[in-house]
């Protein structure tokens, strides 16, 4: 029976049945707000009432319980309160006592602090959780709440809360209570000078560590070899605006740090259990340090109220794609959990920083430990059915969704130790053990790892959200398809990308290749990267592109280098298309095709290979955009499920020529072409590249051969310096992350749980693989996420097992679903443009943009022998047709203007375009053109399609003889137009020298007073010509100027564009043929 009150001050409650106070027994528990009665027996029957007061009133409430014996039922009475049937004696057997599964533990606490008591037991039957303080029914308070496990909750602890607690479990077969005692004591903050010394402290540690870092990297002497770690770090430097979100993280996480040290030295407070920064500042103090750090200046929400730009283009950084949740997918946010994070400490620390901490009862292997005997391979099987296109689009997409801001510092910011020569564990430093008898490394303990950067509000930051939440990553990127490995991921880094000349909406180029293909500008000295990995091999540095990591590899390069042309192109052709468009429009609308491209590419034709048509079906068909679904990228799918394309790298790229055959440099190793854009300049440019990964196969990921050893044993590797191990990476990497173990993943992906590494045959069937995970891990959940879904035996027809299948579906789906410009979200496109993008292939943008290739295969996913034919023309693939994109304006003047998108102005009589034809006839030839003004290809808009009821039906044949006669119209007015716009200057010329010869005439009487005047006002020109005042003359064909007053003044004729322009000797512009 329950009865609950409310009222201030808190209302005490007391139970009496038939009048006298109702005391607790081993069947009868009494709670804060109801009590229990087990094994009801007929001397339980009775009044029951409840009372309740407080300094103001008191109330009661009563119930009637009636209890009617199993043996003998009856009718119910009337109204009784409750009725409950009594136990049979029958029913006591197999019945157990009740026994604690966790009881309460004495606590020392601070006021304002929550708390948890915690208590539960189990029993039969279940026994009833009652709590008593100091002997005491305890009375109901709003700031305590009993839970539904037993445990009692306490918010902002009082000095009153003090006490002892008894937690009593009881059933009818018996009753257990255990005590604990619960000391409160006030809030002793530190002051506000010593947190301000920290903030200092801080900053100076932080600024330090990343300042000799930089010098490290940037002052360097030039003409040394470049390490692994300073390439992977010189050329994923953060960004201006990435370093100042992670600087403000780490100076706050840092003034943390100093305050509890400041604490435990001056043993002001019981650290002997769990420190908590809310135990020694106040509320204003945290604000403090969070203002002084910088934390609260970058929870920034977005302006996402200019409509006319938001409702058609994204922007750079991700931001109100989604204008519910405007930071949504945006760049420079925390990555999206999908389970919680497992840190050491709960919060910030990774797994494995204690080397003595047990999972399971099984320390954390080394990452290098489980690369040297699960991972690498000598071994290479050729995929028989992909090409190695298949790997170079994953992580050529990769780079357009993900980059996690990597740490500034390779120093810790407080201990000073350097995390290039130290194996110590100290933030940010969390180094990789090299075992014994490592088969390559003999004379180092460890391999340099450097954490991640955390989002401000995360980890030990999290305090100033007045909330303790785990250390969250931060992803430089946008997490939408919108192509930002080609724009960039910010204002900034669009704007440098920009051609700021010609006003043509070009992406910037750089040097030509010997047959005329432009190459990606050169990086510029204000920019981190550096790509002079060995001064021997070549002087040539670092391309510039969207993302950071673009010069890591020959072919990720020539990826890059492909899809900035593309751009260029379908910029020149909406020029042709639309004369009238400003360089930012042409710009916008070339970057929009070029998204929606790789969206196509991505779901059409690489993703059902990855995941398979299961996965596919799993993933479902595209509905609508979804403003409830967030697009973010998941922390597991950027640091585990996307990494399974590592799988399909070969240590060989292959370099073909025309013929497929190799070129004279031969191929390229794996191990040469990390950082060596220089071979793309002087080795043949991009053709052999590209032909080499749509002709030669990918590698096959088995059971024995996971990723190839040029990858763990060669990585980056320059002469006598330690290279890098890529699978180490990773799952060090995860741990960072605190990605939790492979059983976890099992259970989100609705796998069964596996208790032992037998239980794993179905997906991964290897016994020897399933032996060595089982050396190294001891237990299923120990194993790491990556591994786990690379030692998975992919499912049919996909390249990926069930794990990392569910959770690049999870993300995919996201990516489609969250994103309000995806390419087949109507109104995106118009149908017919639709129509155009579902055309587009890899091949095509191959051919279109290439230096000169001339045969491709119809799938570059699939090997040739595969196909038939093998290769075809260019001319075979089908072509995006751009002329869907016609602007088909009646006022084009401004209309093509970036800055008034949504403004109609004054028909232009410079241009004239086919849905610029006057109406003429009736009213029903009116209301073709209207409802016909977006068919100029001849395919209508569903959406745009007025009732048939609401409108006259006309005969097609009258329709198209209507059509061709405007037609026929529009070219009498056009050439009409021509000849005015003539016949105007012709005029024009004519009054000028008019007026000349009418001042002459007139100034012949007084020649002789003039002639001095107009010696002084006579005009020279830029030959040395002098010309008297009021004399016109033709500087060439289409420039006249006249001498007015000493002051030559010129006009040059403004000619119209056309298409097909024929150039008269002796006229300034061309004629234009109408064909």
């Amino acid at each position: 029976m329950g009865c609950s009150a409310d009222g201030y001050p808190a209302p005490g409650l007391v139970w009496t049945k038939d009048g006298a106070p109702l005391m607790p027994d081993a069947r009868t528990a009494i709670g804060l707000v109801r009590i229990r009665i087990e094994r009801v027996q007929l001397s339980d029957q009775g009044r029951y009432r409840c009372t309740v007061s407080n300094q103001v009133a008191t109330l009661e409430a009563e119930a009637l319980l009636t209890v009617i014996p199993n043996v003998r039922p009856t009718p119910t009475p009337p109204r009784p309160a409750a009725v409950v049937p009594q136990s049979s004696p029958s029913q006591s057997t197999n019945r157990r006592a009740p026994f604690f599964i966790r009881t309460p533990e004495s606590i020392e606490v601070l006021t304002g602090n929550s708390v948890e008591l915690l208590c539960s037991a189990d029993g039969d039957p279940t026994p009833t959780i009652v709590w008593r303080k100091d002997g005491q029914n305890m009375r109901q308070l709003a700031h305590v709440t009993p839970m539904g496990n037993g445990s009692l909750i306490f918010r902002q602890v009082q000095l009153s809360d003090e006490g002892t607690y008894e937690c009593t479990a009881l059933n009818e077969m018996g009753v257990v209570v255990a005590r604990a005692r619960m000391r409160v004591r006030e809030r002793r903050s530190v002051s506000n000078r010593v947190v301000l010394s920290a903030v200092e402290e801080a900053r100076r540690a932080v600024d330090r560590a990343v300042n000799e870092t930089i010098a490290a990297l940037f002052n360097r002497d030039r003409s040394s070899r470049l390490t692994h770690s300073e390439l992977i770090r010189l050329n994923r430097f953060p960004t201006a605006t990435a370093r100042e979100l992670a600087r403000a993280a780490e100076v706050y996480e840092r003034a943390l740090a100093v305050v509890r040290r400041h604490i435990e030295s001056g043993h002001q407070f019981n650290v002997t259990r769990e420190f908590s920064y809310e135990d020694a500042l106040s509320p204003q103090q945290l604000d403090l340090i969070a203002n002084a750090s910088g934390c609260l200046t970058h929870r920034r929400t977005p302006d996402c109220n200019d409509m006319c730009f938001h409702s058609k283009y994204r922007t750079f950084d991700g931001t109100c794609n989604n204008f519910q949740q405007p930071l949504w997918g945006s760049s420079l946010t925390g990555f999206r959990r999908l389970l919680k994070p497992i840190y050491e400490n709960g919060f910030n620390l990774p797994v494995g920083w204690s080397r003595s901490t047990n999972y399971k009862g099984f320390t954390k292997p080394s990452a290098r430990l489980v690369s040297t005997r699960i991972i690498t391979t000598t071994q290479i099987t050729s995929d028989e059915i992909y090409t190695h296109m298949l790997m170079q689009w994953g992580q050529f997409l990769d780079h357009d969704l993900d980059l996690a801001v990597p740490g500034m510092a390779s120093e810790s910011f407080g201990e000073f130790v350097d995390c290039r020569t130290s194996c110590d564990y100290s933030a940010p430093c969390f180094p990789i053990e090299v075992p014994p008898n490592d088969p390559r490394i003999r004379h180092h303990r460890c391999m340099e790892f450097v954490r991640n950067s955390a989002v401000c509000g995360s980890g030990a930051t999290s305090v100033l959200l007045n909330t303790m939440l785990p250390r969250e990553q931060i992803n430089q990127l946008t997490s939408y398809i919108d192509a930002s490995q080609v724009y960039g991921s910010t204002d900034r880094e669009a704007r440098e990308l920009r051609e700021v000349h010609g006003n043509n909406g070009h992406l910037r180029r750089g040097l030509l290749t010997e047959t005329g293909g432009p190459l990606l500008p050169f990086a510029t000295p204000n920019t981190p990267v550096d790509c002079k990995r060995d001064r021997a091999e070549s002087e040539i540095g670092c391309f510039l592109a969207g993302d950071v990591r673009a010069n890591e590899q020959t072919g990720l390069l020539v990826m890059h280098t492909l899809w900035f042309r593309e751009h260029n192109r379908v910029a020149d052709e909406l020029r042709v298309v639309n004369p009238h468009w400003d360089g930012d429009m042409l710009y916008h609308e070339s970057r929009k095709i070029i998204g929606a491209i790789m969206q196509h590419i991505t779901y059409e034709h690489w993703l059902p290979l990855i995941i398979g048509h299961e996965g596919m079906i799993s993933m479902g068909h595209y509905k609508g955009y979804n403003p409830q679904v967030d697009a973010t990228i998941s922390n597991v799918f950027a640091t585990a499920a996307l990494r399974m394309g590592h799988g399909l790298i070969q240590p060989v790229l292959q370099r073909l020529n025309a013929s497929f055959l190799p070129i004279p440099q031969g191929h390229l190793l794996l191990q040469d072409a990390f950082f060596a854009p220089w071979r793309l300049v002087e080795q043949g440019g991009v053709d052999p590249i590209l032909r080499g990964l749509f002709a030669s196969p990918a590698k096959v990921r088995l059971s024995d051969q996971l990723l190839n050893a040029n990858l763990t044993e060669s990585l980056f590797r320059p002469a006598h310096l330690i290279s890098q191990d890529l699978a180490a990476l990773n799952i060090q990497r995860g741990r960072d992350h605190a990605l939790p173990g492979y059983n976890d993943w099992r259970r989100y992906c609705k796998l069964p749980e596996a208790e032992t590494f037998d239980d794993l045959q179905s997906e991964i069937q290897s016994q020897v693989l399933r032996d060595k995970l089982q050396q190294l891990y001891g237990h299923p959940s120990n194993v790491d996420i990556w591994v786990g879904g690379m030692a998975e035996d992919p499912v049919e027809g996909a390249k990926v097992g069930p794990t990392f299948r569910c959770l690049l579906v999870e993300q995919f789906r996201r990516l489609r679903d969250g994103d309000r410009f995806w390419y087949e979200n109507p109104g995106v496109f118009k149908p017919e443009q639709l129509t155009q993008i579902k055309q587009s292939t890899l091949a095509r943008v191959i051919c279109d943009s290439s230096d000169d290739i001339l045969e491709v295969t119809k799938n570059v996913f699939k090997m040739p022998n595969l196909q038939s034919p093998s290769f075809v023309t260019c001319n075979e693939i089908p072509k995006v047709d751009l002329r869907f994109w016609a602007e088909c304006c009646h006022e084009c003047s401004n209309a093509g203007q970036f800055n008034s998108i949504t403004r109609r102005t004054r028909r232009s009589l410079d241009h004239s375009y086919p849905e610029d034809k006057p109406s003429y006839g009736e009213a029903s030839v009116l209301s073709i053109t209207s409802s016909t003004s977006d068919s100029f290809y001849n395919n209508s808009i569903p959406g745009d399609e007025e009732p048939v009821s609401s409108r006259k039906r006309v005969d097609s044949q009258v329709f198209r003889q209507q059509v061709q006669q405007s037609e026929q119209q529009d070219e009498r007015i056009e050439g009409l137009e021509a000849m005015m716009a003539k016949m105007q200057r012709t005029l024009k010329k004519m009054a000028r020298k008019l007026k000349y010869v009418e001042s002459v005439c007139l100034d012949k009487p007084m020649k002789k007073k003039h002639e001095t005047k107009h010696s002084q006002t006579n005009c020279v020109d830029s030959d040395g010509v002098t010309w008297k005042n009021g004399e016109s003359w033709d500087k060439d064909n289409c420039t006249e100027c006249n001498c007015l007053g000493g002051f030559i003044r010129c006009t040059t004729l403004q000619c119209p564009v056309c298409e097909n322009p024929r150039q008269v000797e002796g006229e300034c512009c061309p004629l234009c043929d109408v064909e």
